[in-house]
């Protein structure tokens, strides 16, 4: 699987781009700092990644540290405005959780976070396909205005912010997802994998095994 097909499988599966993509892909350096999470952080996200791909007869999302990886992204490739949103959304989760159930997330049961986390879900898919019908119309509007020489940065500016936000739990699926379909694990373990360079094969059987990673 190369990085076109994680992310087209990533926008796919949550109805929305990769959010931090364009910086995380950029072929200019990104520069790096400091870990904007604790170690706790991370450990909490494990568990509600878990939810999102469970361990069954291939490793989980906890198999693959995806919490510790999702920490990294939001730090290195997110806007300060989509890590404060990351952050807020952790928040949510916890707050909804306890008003819902009574318990903390991690009080749950695996049964009890699934059942907590399935409409939360609906609604990120829901809310992103509002998304994606404004930035399409906001495009169109774009477009046409470009023709018509009547459009400015500043108003591509303004018609970015006045779209509707991403769902808070988006992020965490597109990262949890991210996370898992880069890791060794799921690589190696999920996918198929073969290093890079390999002997060419141009006519290789296929008798619907899983997908490659390379």
């Amino acid at each position: 699987m190369n990085r076109r097909e994680l992310l087209s499988m990533i926008a796919a599966f949550t109805g929305a781009a990769m959010v931090g993509a364009e910086r995380a892909f950029a072929y200019d350096p990104t520069t790096t700092g400091p870990n904007l999470f604790t170690p706790e952080d991370a450990a909490f996200l494990d568990e509600v990644a878990e939810v999102i791909l469970p361990a069954t007869d291939t490793p989980g999302a906890k198999d693959a540290a995806v919490g510790a990886f999702m920490t990294v992204f939001v730090s290195d490739c997110y806007t300060a405005p989509q890590q404060e949103a990351f952050r807020a959304g952790i928040e949510t989760l916890k707050a909804n959780a306890e008003a819902q159930t009574g318990k903390a997330f991690l009080d749950l049961t695996p049964d009890e976070r699934r059942a907590f986390l399935q409409p939360i879900a609906v609604e990120a898919q829901a809310q992103a396909r509002i998304v994606g019908e404004a930035t399409a119309a906001m495009r169109v509007d774009i477009a046409q205005r470009v023709a018509e020489g009547q459009v400015s940065d500043e108003d591509r500016a303004a018609a970015a912010a006045g779209l509707p936000a991403l769902h808070w739990f988006t992020p965490i699926q597109q990262l949890t997802l991210m996370g898992f379909f880069t890791s060794e694990v799921g690589a190696t373990q999920v996918l198929r994998y073969e290093a890079v360079p390999g002997e060419y094969i141009g006519d290789l059987p296929y008798a619907g095994e899983p997908a490659w990673a390379t």
